[in-house]
């Protein structure tokens, strides 16, 4: 039964309970004279039933009224007995001694007060079985968590540790706010709680480095928001809370961009994303769907990521037309009919081979899809007239050690020498944190499995950024002047050191780390940078851009890329190498096919 009209039902048979007890003080046991008086009760009663419905007292949450909301109450009963009053003056039918009427009066108030009041204690009590929450922060969106913990009954709020001095010593629904953060150690020994809740979104690794080190993970479970979620919603909610994870620790960097003026520049736009089911393509998806774009079409090769994507995308977003492709970018037939169909206005080029060692067993096909693919896609975007193209490249194209990396070196060059009316754009960033795949999934496989930890070498170290502040950089550029665009990577971490954060997560703090040996392909650490590239800086503080005039045509490329191609399909390595290196004469290659 719905819960406002069981409530009803409830306040009805209080009031009937009120008559009773009022016919049974003013008459006691003489059951023959209170009988006299039941058409009185039932009118009473009635009259009762219509005011507490028009006076909004099943339009309040009673779980968590208040004193206003409480007032409501004694307004009915008030309006009740003075239109009961007014009843039985004009009606002389039936009588209502005064007394009767006074006593119903006020008993029924108690019950209906009395009745709220059972309900929350009942509330109070299932909540201290429940999961307790203590809450890092006591800002805005902590608040809006706190609330959303108790309205949802999911469990109660202990405290909130807070840095504001303004804060400190005072509560938010009942809750003390201690502080400051940096005796966060005394305050977690005071509390008995069975997750903690990091709700300050400018918190950056460092600091919450500095919390994770006092918090034993064995034993209690520690959640964060999402930072760049939080930037586009008035209110967090329980479902944007997840567990802390690795790019919490070594990779949240906040980020602030000009949110207005890349709305401003997507909003109606028609907006291609290949690739869509990958870690980058997927978070691209999903930031642009916040712009408002006329379209998205979601192209990949792979159907499960791209029906995943496109599901998660109509739930958040039902409004926003969504089209689903599945085809490889290196398919020009197909790919005309998709520029054909949909004329898109922005293209975002993330489809790509990027694991290097398997690429270095297959260069042809590292070549074939992230050249000539890439190929494919700036011809077609020149073609149809497309506004922008952003293609996503990576540290691993400069001064290249691998065919993936000599592919991405390859694509940069061609969108940089293609000439036509298109804004050409190329964003490069190193490795970013949750990408499938990565060496990162593999540890966590890992040290879930209680194996040793597998790292090639104790001095390999690279560049890490979460995939939601890249893909947010990556959204800035498009409203930035140039054609390559640098991301600000922070300083390259050890691989070593970065297994062993993600054992601390996992709980697993004695994990054993064996070293493999570097694998064909692979470099110690990676640049961002070649040495003739002088970053210039934008408007945008983690953004640097580039200017490079590339010595080669579009067609010498294409036609190079050929004949490695060629090459690499007869098995005739060294011939490869050789022409690869008339297009990038830093390709240093090392390997050899298996």
């Amino acid at each position: 039964m719905n819960r406002k009209v069981l409530l009803f039902f409830v306040d009805v048979f209080s009031t009937l309970i009120a008559g009773i007890l009022a016919l049974f003080i003013r008459f006691g046991f003489n059951f023959s004279e209170m009988r006299k008086y039941d058409e009185s009760i039932y009118v009473y009663i009635i009259i009762s039933a219509l005011v507490y419905i028009f006076n909004g007292n099943y339009k309040v949450v009673w779980r968590y009224a208040n004193q206003k909301d409480f007032l409501k109450l004694f307004r009915a009963s008030v309006i009740s007995y003075l239109l009961v009053l007014s009843f039985f003056h004009f009606y002389k039918g039936i009588v209502l001694p005064r007394s009767v009427g006074f006593v119903m009066f006020l008993s029924s108030f108690i019950l209906l007060v009395g009745v709220r009041l059972f309900y929350q204690f009942i509330i109070e009590i299932k909540k201290s079985v429940e999961n307790k929450y203590l809450i890092i922060g006591a800002g805005d969106v902590a608040v809006s968590i706190a609330e959303e913990i108790m309205k949802s009954g999911i469990g109660d709020v202990v405290c909130f540790i807070d840095d504001d001095t303004n804060k400190i010593g005072r509560t938010i629904f009942g809750r003390k706010v201690f502080g400051p953060l940096s005796k966060i150690d005394e305050y977690l020994k005071l509390f008995s709680y069975d997750e903690i809740i990091i709700a300050i979104p400018e918190l950056n690794s460092q600091r919450i480095n500095s919390i994770i080190e006092k918090i034993d993970l064995k034993k209690t479970k520690v959640k964060v928001i999402p930072s760049f979620e939080e930037l586009f919603k008035d209110k967090i909610r329980i479902e944007d809370i997840r567990e802390i994870s690795l790019e919490d620790i070594i990779g949240r960097k906040p980020v602030r961009v000009d949110l207005s003026r890349i709305r401003e520049y997507i909003k109606d736009k028609v907006v291609m994303i290949t690739g869509a089911g990958g870690s980058i393509g997927s978070e691209i998806c999903r930031q642009i769907a916040f712009q408002e774009p006329n379209r998205i079409i979601l192209l990949g090769r792979g159907e499960n990521s791209i029906y995943e994507i496109n599901e998660e995308i109509r739930e958040k977003f039902p409004n926003l037309e969504v089209s689903r492709v599945i085809g490889d970018v290196e398919n020009s037939k197909w790919m005309r009919e998709v520029f054909k169909k949909y004329s898109p206005d922005i293209v975002f080029h993330t489809a790509a081979h990027k694991h290097v060692p398997l690429m270095e067993e297959n260069p042809y096909e590292a070549i074939r899809v992230n050249v000539f693919g890439t190929v494919n896609l700036v011809e077609l975007s020149c073609e149809f007239n497309v506004e922008r193209f952003v293609f996503i490249s990576t540290d691993k194209a400069v001064n290249p050690t691998s065919f993936m990396g000599l592919s991405k070196r390859i694509s940069e060059l061609y969108v940089l020498a293609k000439k036509c009316p298109v804004k050409f754009s190329i964003v490069r960033f190193g490795n970013v944190i949750g990408s499938r795949g990565s060496v990162l999934w593999k540890f966590k496989k890992q040290i879930e499995n209680g194996r040793a930890v597998t790292i090639t070498h104790p001095e390999m170290r690279r560049y890490f950024m979460s995939i939601p502040e890249a893909v947010s950089l990556v959204l800035q550029s498009t409203i930035l002047n140039g054609n390559l665009f640098v991301l600000d990577m922070g300083k390259q971490i050890y691989i070593e050191s970065v297994a062993k954060k993600l054992a601390k997560i996992l709980g697993r703090d004695d994990i054993d780390i064996i070293y493999t040996g570097i694998r064909e392909g692979e470099k110690l650490y990676e640049e961002l940078f070649y040495p003739y590239e002088v970053p210039l800086k934008t408007e945008h503080p983690k953004i640097y851009s580039v200017n490079f005039s590339v010595p080669i045509s579009t067609e010498q490329i294409k036609n190079l890329s050929k004949e490695i191609m060629e090459n690499l399909l007869v098995g005739n390595i060294e011939k490869a190498v050789g022409i690869a290196r008339r297009i990038v004469p830093e390709f240093k290659f090392k390997g050899g096919l298996k």
